[in-house]
């Protein structure tokens, strides 16, 4: 073979293989997930449809799913890059569906496959990360991003505790959450929490709701009395903007029983935006944190336009995680490494069911099995159980035509390898460039 035809075959394989080899999503975080991370999820799955999605991943509850399925106008999985924090795909709650309701979706730490009314994995501190972003006609959310747990064999002691005051050893959590000018705030729930009592907290109202909590073992030890949530705020305020990724982090730390060592914090984009210590959550170790709630839910006639928000990049960790990504850039050579094909590495794939209900509460609860009325609205007990898999689209190509030369390529079967391993780390580098 002359130097022309060596060339033309060549620069012919060369396109060949990039024709040949599938486009591949630039790298994500949670394709090399730091060993203190319990779940990660970029929603680059979401080409697979909701169901199976929702089947591999670690999520173990959605509010905005009945029957399985999600309403698409509570929430859904958006295929905009444009609208994605990194890759193709995001969650968003679009809240067109009526009442402007929003959708929650929330992850338990399992011992085993994710599941709901799993037994669970307990941790003293917990981190959740998410990058958000907010659309331009946005003001209004009930609740927003939650950490919380129960004992480790009572899953559903998590859920249906709007209005009481906690007894140190069913549940325990903290949300942040923002107001009408998108200033971030603390909504908390704990043993010695201010509650309301007299005027609207009297008469049959007040009846019902401490009826409702004596139901669970928390019946109110103060005479009458309604247990929202209290407001622990910044000065000056936090504000988040809109129409633009912000990455919000939170953190819960219980208590060691019988002190008031516990603490909860919150980041947005790495700066420490409010701080509170000398917290007491619980009196005994069984009660142990284990969920993470992703939430833009709004109750029926709280507002009068779609709120819509995205989210990407969830991260939930027993140490701190921060905004940056973290995979390898590429900029290794050491030779033709995995591409990461897969989604939700590290633990975070698995069968997961969906029940409860909407999260009207301080708690992201409502409508589980043994829990007082909310209010919430929506899916109570509409279970969602999705049994298809998850096909990720990450793997690669063959790149190999199945034809035969007349002619021994020049460069041999290494040579060849080599030249794919080249197109594919180009294809690589130009996904993470977008």
């Amino acid at each position: 073979m002359g130097p022309e035809a060596t060339k033309r075959w060549f620069l012919g394989v060369a396109l060949t293989a990039l024709v040949m080899i599938p486009r591949t999503a630039g790298a994500s975080e949670c394709d090399q997930p730091d060993a203190a991370w319990l779940m990660c999820e970029d929603f680059e799955g979401g080409g697979a449809g909701w169901e199976a999605w929702f089947d591999q991943s670690s999520w173990t509850e959605c509010a905005g799913c009945p029957g399985g399925v999600n309403d698409p106008d509570r929430i859904r999985l958006d295929n905009d890059a444009t609208l994605a924090h990194d890759g193709e795909w995001s969650l968003t709650t679009p809240g067109t569906a009526a009442d402007f309701t929003g959708g929650t979706l929330r992850y338990a730490s399992c011992d085993g496959d994710p599941s709901a009314g799993c037994t669970l994995q307990g941790h003293d501190e917990l981190y959740f990360r998410t990058w958000v972003r907010l659309d331009a006609a946005h003001d209004y959310v009930h609740h927003f991003l939650g950490i919380g747990g129960s004992r480790p064999d009572a899953y559903w002691e998590a859920n249906g505790n709007a209005g009481c005051r906690p007894n140190g050893e069913r549940w325990a959590g903290t949300r942040v959450d923002l107001n009408p000018d998108h200033e971030l705030f603390f909504y908390t729930y704990y043993p010695g929490m201010n509650c309301d009592s007299g005027g609207y907290c009297s008469g049959q109202y007040a009846d019902d709701i401490c009826n409702g909590c004596a139901d669970i073992d928390m019946p109110c030890s103060n005479g009458p009395e309604c247990c929202w949530g209290n407001h622990f705020s910044p000065d000056p305020p936090v504000v988040m903007a809109t129409e633009t990724w912000t990455c919000i982090e939170m953190m819960m730390r219980l208590n060691t029983p019988g002190q008031s060592d516990g603490a909860m914090a919150f980041w947005v984009d790495d700066a420490l935006g409010h701080e509170v210590e000398g917290m007491a959550w619980r009196d005994v170790p069984e009660l142990q944190l284990n969920r993470a709630m992703l939430e833009h839910f709004i109750d029926p006639g709280d507002t009068d336009h779609p709120n819509q928000v995205w989210f990407d990049d969830v991260v939930v960790s027993t140490q701190r995680i921060g905004c940056a990504m973290t995979p390898d850039d590429g900029g290794s050579d050491t030779g033709p490494a995995a591409d990461g094909g897969g989604d939700d590495a590290g633990g975070t794939d698995g069968g997961g069911t969906s029940a409860g209900g909407d999260g009207a509460t301080a708690d992201g609860s409502g409508g589980g099995p043994g829990g007082p009325g909310d209010g919430g609205g929506g899916d109570a007990g509409g279970g969602a159980t999705d049994d298809a898999g998850l096909a990720d689209g990450g793997e690669d190509g063959d790149g190999g035509c199945g034809c035969r030369s007349t002619h021994e390529a020049p460069f041999g079967p290494v040579g060849l390898a080599w030249l794919v391993w080249v197109a594919v780390r180009r294809r690589r580098a130009a996904g993470r460039s977008r």
